[in-house]
């Protein structure tokens, strides 16, 4: 992924060091430098908490699944990233979906 705005936003972490961030749900994050681990708040499933996240090496991506707090974590070594911005949803017909079943059924 390559960043083709001024829009993003890099930033650097210590080792051990951690960031405690609201994200919208696409934000997209890449890592320049050294190992960072994603922590997403956890998912409900059949009473059982499950935890979500997962470790970015050097060059590698994630996107964030739903809008809320994560947290950021160097691992090691100093760690280099950049956030994505969040893409822009298209635009919905303003047509209801009952609207154009009528019209196609010739009704």
């Amino acid at each position: 992924m390559h960043c083709q705005t001024p829009s993003c936003d890099t930033a650097r972490l210590a080792p051990g060091q951690s960031l405690h961030i609201a994200v919208d749900a696409g934000t997209a994050f890449v890592v320049t430098a050294g190992r960072l681990r994603i922590d997403e708040a956890p998912r409900w499933i059949a009473d059982i908490c499950v935890p979500v996240g997962s470790t970015l090496d050097e060059g590698a991506h994630h996107v964030v699944e739903r809008a809320g707090w994560i947290t950021l974590s160097a691992l090691g070594a100093p760690v280099t990233w950049r956030r994505l911005p969040t893409p822009v949803p298209a635009p919905r017909s303003r047509w209801p979906a009952w609207a154009w079943s009528r019209r196609s059924a010739g009704a």
